[in-house]
């Protein structure tokens, strides 16, 4: 199947979402690939998505970018860039978002990767700031083999289901995230301090957003750091 936008059916039957998705191109006789759901930020489905989907294609990945907006605002939000007006839009949205309705819509698109008959069916999720939260929940409640976040927002609002987790997290955090300081990263340092499927991983130096190229908080060794980490995990975890 070609890299291009797909329809995903949503699980509670409301309708169908876009999402992107991006594959290297299938030969029968090399092994099917893993799929990876990247969980979007508040710009919905951006080209700094579309770009790691890609980047993860490039590694033997099936990958889908979910709009967990479109219940919102159909049929695809897309912000490509983070001016003023952008980033009011996408603040009106997220305030707007159902997380549980994230999670289904999650799930949904997990479901399709599982079911193309060119993936294996082993899956991870990836996420950014919204979509940072969204992973540590996934990994949480869905059936899922690893499950890895970016500066994820509001994660200690949400863990009455921490001792529901089977399978590796990892977490990414900036040493200055005004979104989560440095409280809450120690409480979750904490509150996981005796799980070795929880890894926290903090970057000095660095603001909320330093994985996302293009973006003003961007840097690159940070980014390139905890990149490498995030495929270390997926490959050991979807092989």
């Amino acid at each position: 199947m070609p890299s291009g936008y797909i329809d995903i059916q949503s699980s509670d039957e409301k309708g169908t979402f876009k999402a992107y998705f991006a594959s290297r191109p299938y030969l029968s006789d090399l092994p099917r690939p893993p799929g990876i759901v990247i969980i979007q930020e508040i710009f919905g489905v951006s080209p700094f998505l579309k770009e790691m989907a890609n980047r993860y294609a490039a590694h033997g990945f099936a990958v889908v970018v979910p709009d967990l907006f479109w219940r919102l605002e159909a049929p695809l939000t897309e912000l490509p860039d983070q001016s003023e007006t952008a980033t009011q839009k996408a603040f009106e949205l997220y305030n707007k978002f159902d997380v549980d309705k994230g999670v289904d819509d999650i799930a949904a698109s997990l479901r399709w990767l599982r079911e193309n008959e060119n993936t294996s069916g082993k899956t991870a999720v990836v996420g950014y700031c919204l979509g940072g939260l969204l992973a540590f929940l996934s990994g949480c409640q869905l059936d899922i083999d690893a499950a890895i976040g970016y500066y994820g927002v509001g994660i200690e609002k949400n863990l009455e289901n921490k001792n529901m987790i089977r399978k590796p997290i990892m977490l990414h955090f900036a040493e200055n995230d005004g979104f989560v300081p440095a409280e809450i990263r120690k409480d979750l340092e904490e509150s996981f301090s005796g799980n070795d499927l929880v890894t926290i991983n903090n970057y000095s130096g660095c603001d909320h957003g330093f994985a996302r190229t293009g973006g003003s908080n961007y840097d690159k060794a940070a980014a390139e750091i905890s990149d490498t980490r995030t495929l270390a995990l997926l490959k050991k975890s979807l092989a």
